[in-house]
């Protein structure tokens, strides 16, 4: 393969990250409009983005046995694919059992477009290279991730026009789509239609007897709690509990915060532990700071500090739980990623369910005791010592 088809994959790869971020973002910038048009209360405020999250489950579980059967690229292709065409229903905003059926279905192809755009850039690049080349994919993502809920907002105008939102998201797959499906079918990727090795109870044993591997487990359970409950609550914290103008530009932040950290860690030579621990409880008081001082302004500041100091904990992690499971990286990943969806699926519903008993203020504390507990979590590693590039 020459330097020129690698490079337009890596376009491709590129471009279906960036599609991932106004999907992210659809939550917390649609969150009022979902919870007026559909009169949701309690739990149920939360139950899109828990929705799209257990569709990112279940096609986790089951990617083990699709990937391999089916080529990489006709598999990430028809994924972007069916997640564009979605936006068209969704915008029809049709009854809530079917809406949410919708955005499982989103989730699907989703959880399939993340992890075979990784794996491209992995097949690309092998050896050390790959980190660095992740590292761009994830800052395409970010980037993307800080103009999204400008752009959605913008689309909402002032009468919170979801259809038109969501047809923005579709002109953004559609786009996606004209770059990715040409490089694909002219293209190919070396090795794109091998089969991973089929996993054992031996090897899932080994797995769990390693501390330092229960702990990362634990410790991403709680990132992933947080990291959703920050993308589809903070919007809506702070224009609802604030009452300021300021919610987009808080998300926009987050983004932003994440991604400059990912590009500042990835340079840097950290003991993952320690990085883990301490950037952890760090973000956690930050976060405590912003909800304390009930200023908008104050919040956004305090927001990007939590993203910048932890934002690499969720590539750490998974890079540590790779490099101390090195037979099979495939099942460290995998595991890593369920058990951050578990905390993903549960973010949004607990905090709804505590935001109409006690506030929002009180439902957003959850975010900050879940980073904190990533800390807790990652203080229990033992033998993760070896530097990692995130």
């Amino acid at each position: 393969m020459n330097s020129r088809q690698r490079g337009l994959l890596t376009l491709a790869a590129c471009f279906a990250a960036v599609f991932l971020a106004p999907v992210n973002s659809s939550h917390g910038a649609l969150l009022s409009g979902m919870i007026a048009h559909f009169k949701l209360f309690d739990f149920q405020q939360g139950y899109p983005n828990s929705a799209q999250n257990i569709g990112c489950l279940i096609a986790m579980l089951t990617s083990l046995w699709v990937i391999g059967r089916i080529s990489k690229q006709k598999l990430l292709t028809g994924s972007i694919a069916l997640m564009a065409l979605l936006m068209l229903p969704l915008s029809l905003l049709p009854s809530f059992p079917v809406y949410l059926g919708l955005y499982a279905l989103v989730g699907a192809a989703f959880a399939y477009i993340d992890a075979i755009a990784s794996s491209m850039i992995a097949d690309l690049y092998p050896g050390e290279k790959a980190s660095r080349m992740m590292c761009l994919m994830h800052a395409c993502h970010g980037l993307a991730g800080i103009v999204s809920p400008l752009l959605l907002r913008a689309a909402l105008g002032a009468n919170s026009d979801m259809p038109r939102a969501y047809l923005a998201i579709l002109a953004i797959g559609v786009l996606s789509l004209a770059v990715i499906a040409p490089i694909n079918f002219k293209v190919r990727l070396p090795g794109a239609s091998e089969r991973p090795e089929p996993l054992t109870l031996s090897q899932l044993r080994e797995f769990f007897r390693s501390r330092t591997l229960r702990a990362l487990l634990f410790a991403i359970l709680f990132y992933g709690f947080h990291l959703v409950g920050m993308i589809v609550w903070i919007s809506r914290y702070v224009e609802v509990g604030l009452g300021s103008a300021l919610g987009p530009l808080a998300l926009a932040l987050l983004y932003a915060g994440i991604t400059a950290s990912r590009l500042i860690v990835s340079a840097m030579k950290l003991s993952p532990a320690a990085y883990m621990r301490w950037s952890s409880l760090i973000a956690g008081a930050a976060l405590a700071v912003g909800l304390a001082s009930g200023n908008a302004y104050a919040m956004c500041a305090c927001v990007l500090v939590c993203a910048l100091v932890g934002g690499s904990l969720l590539p750490v992690a998974i890079g540590t739980a790779c490099s101390e499971f090195s037979s099979n990286t495939l099942l460290a990943s995998t595991l890593m990623n369920l058990f951050m969806l578990v905390g993903n699926v549960f973010a949004s519903p607990l905090i709804g369910f505590v935001e109409a008993r006690a506030g929002l203020t009180w439902g957003m504390s959850l975010c900050a005791v879940a980073i904190a507990l990533t800390g807790v979590s990652a203080s229990f590693m033992r033998g993760a010592r070896k530097p990692v590039q995130a």
